[in-house]
């Protein structure tokens, strides 16, 4: 093993054991080489700064005027040198800013500058390498994003088991989860709490997160090693009256032994984003030695995977964080105008004609809602749909489709929800 990894592994044992003890084999062999970045960074006010691989001029660095014109806001040193592994150092302490205004009830001190990440997929794959190995358990709802299965079944060789968010009425429900860790005797568990929840469209309200809360928090003082991430994608895009901070600060907040909170967030799909593929990851610890150890194996993985991040994308994020004025207005026009698709999908989907061929689960925030739909098989609806009324939804499993409200025009979805209905009623008249 590398010193630099023993070190980092030393270090981490001594300011929290419960940390190291989650790590993987691949999180305990990680570490952030004192390489070509390191030495670079020592050098930076060097006045012949030859260790780095890019081409400059003696006062700016070498680019294209073509393409730096594509870029209207930004300087050529906001564009075209390589970003930190880490992220921007501003856009850094931007990105906590906001956390701190969104999550009243969360301290500074009490969890790590968040790490910037290409989007939150790489995010997932980064925790998988830090802290999953071969048969450590995966527990996921039963409505889950299929990545999840990517990420960590299919590169970590990890054993998924899930429970179920949703009674037969089609009502969230606590229950299966708190059921599960009641009955959890494994010594180690990584949990993927996704709200709003892809693919239903659900947030919990303020008792059910508590009661969620409250089991993790039991299952860890049993001595269950939790790592729990917290998958923050569609974070803000709230319709009803829900738990609107995010669950990793009411987890962190607990400052449970045997519990690391890891919240994934980012630009994607708060800002309009998503080809930028700006994200973040964030620890949910107060211990300094703690931080700096988990940033460095962070660091360590982002530089032996993708190097770093891209450079416009992390300062265009940055640029619009730091003019906000018009840039807030932007955003809340956009929630707004998702918020009246809700609307209007929340009124026809639950209407009583449709009974026949659905039951919606519940929803109330972000982009989707799925509908346990009646008599028919997904895939084929899907495939029929597309066929004969030019109408795309997602079959999930064996009796559940989803669909996407955030890309419908608010007048078209009744008509496309008739449509589903009519190309039910067609299926189901054949199989007869």
């Amino acid at each position: 093993m590398n010193p630099l990894a023993l070190d980092l592994n030393e270090k981490l044992s001594k300011s929290n054991p419960n940390v190291a003890d989650m790590l993987s084999d691949l999180g305990k062999l990680i570490y952030y080489p004192k390489g070509i970045l390191s030495q670079s960074a020592e050098a930076k006010s060097t006045k012949y700064n030859a260790t780095i691989g890019m081409a400059t001029y003696s006062d700016r660095k070498m680019y294209a005027d073509t393409l730096n014109d594509v870029f209207h806001h930004l300087e050529p040193d906001e564009i075209f040198p390589y970003a930190p592994p880490q992220g921007l150092e501003s856009l850094r302490d931007l990105w906590q800013q906001k956390m701190l205004k969104e999550n009243p009830d969360l301290k500074k001190e009490d969890f790590s500058r968040p790490i910037a990440t290409n989007a939150l997929t790489h995010g997932l794959s980064i925790v998988g390498d830090m802290f999953a190995d071969s048969g450590d358990t995966l527990l996921l709802p039963t409505h889950n994003w299929g990545n999840y299965k990517l990420v960590y079944s299919t590169r970590h060789s990890v054993d998924i088991e899930t429970y179920n968010i949703f009674d037969e009425s089609g009502n969230f429900t606590t229950d299966g989860l708190v059921k599960h860790l009641e009955n959890y005797e494994k010594d180690k568990v990584i949990l993927i709490l996704n709200y709003p929840n892809n693919p239903t469209g659900y947030t919990p309200n303020k008792e059910e997160v508590k009661v969620m809360v409250e089991a993790i928090q039991s299952l860890a003082e049993r001595g269950t090693n939790v790592i729990a991430i917290v998958d923050d994608a569609y974070y803000g895009l709230f319709y009803e009256d829900v738990y609107t901070q995010s669950l990793f600060t009411a987890l962190t907040n607990l400052q449970q032994e045997n519990l690391l909170p890891i919240r994934l967030d980012g630009a994607t799909k708060e800002f309009f984003a998503w080809g930028l593929r700006v994200g973040f990851i964030t620890f949910g610890v107060n211990d300094e030695t703690t931080k700096q150890v988990l940033e460095a194996k962070v660091k360590g993985l982002i530089r032996s995977n993708i190097s770093s991040g891209p450079m416009p994308s992390q300062s265009a994020v940055k640029y619009v964080l730091e003019h906000p004025e018009t840039f807030e207005k932007e955003i809340q026009h956009n929630i707004d105008t998702l918020q009246a698709r809700y609307e209007v999908t929340k009124s026809v989907v639950y209407d009583e004609k449709y009974k026949k061929f659905w039951q919606p689960y519940d929803f109330n925030s972000g982009y989707f809602m799925a509908v346990k739909v009646q008599d028919v098989k997904p895939e084929e609806l899907r495939e029929h749909l597309i066929e004969h009324y030019s109408i795309g939804i997602i079959a999930l499993n064996a009796t559940d489709i989803r669909i996407a409200f955030s890309c419908i025009e608010k007048d078209d979805i009744p008509y496309v929800f008739d449509m589903i209905a009519k190309a039910i009623e067609d299926l189901q008249a054949k199989s007869e």
